[in-house]
């Protein structure tokens, strides 16, 4: 029908124990738990018991992308604010790949180049006479 059910939408206070203005929420298809998350942080939610599971919230970078270093430092308090920059560094054994990528560019256009140029000297001046005498003797040959 493509509307809301009567008394929707509710207030977050119904569910107990999740946090204020959650950014986002899905329901696990195979468990049936609702998953709320806010932050670096996430709740399950049991919807039988209508109420957070015991032990959330949990970190979601720990739990669902496995950065173990991130929980360690929460725990000595050195945790970084909500907007982090991820940098991560990457082995530089495609260096060599970049420079073949750049090489043979760099060559074919060097090689279209001479092309362009041998045929503008071709119509400028003409063909070279070597290559008009073998044609000549050629034809008279056969």
């Amino acid at each position: 029908m493509k509307t809301m059910d009567p008394g929707y939408p509710k207030p977050i206070t119904v569910w107990k124990g999740v946090p204020d203005s959650p950014q986002g929420a899905f329901v696990h298809k195979e468990n049936g738990f609702t998953y709320f998350y806010k932050g670096k942080e996430y709740w399950k939610f049991n919807n039988q018991m209508l109420k957070v599971e015991p032990g959330f919230p949990r970190s979601i970078l720990k739990d669902f992308m496995g950065c173990d270093g991130a929980m360690d430092r929460d725990k000595e308090g050195h945790s970084p604010p909500d907007d982090v920059d991820i940098v991560i560094k990457l082995d530089n054994t495609a260096s060599t790949v970049k420079a073949i990528a750049i090489a043979i560019p760099c060559t074919l256009a060097l090689c279209l180049l001479v092309l362009v140029y041998t045929v503008l000297q071709f119509k400028r001046k003409g063909a070279p006479r070597h290559i008009l005498y073998c044609k000549r003797s050629m034809q008279e040959w056969v």
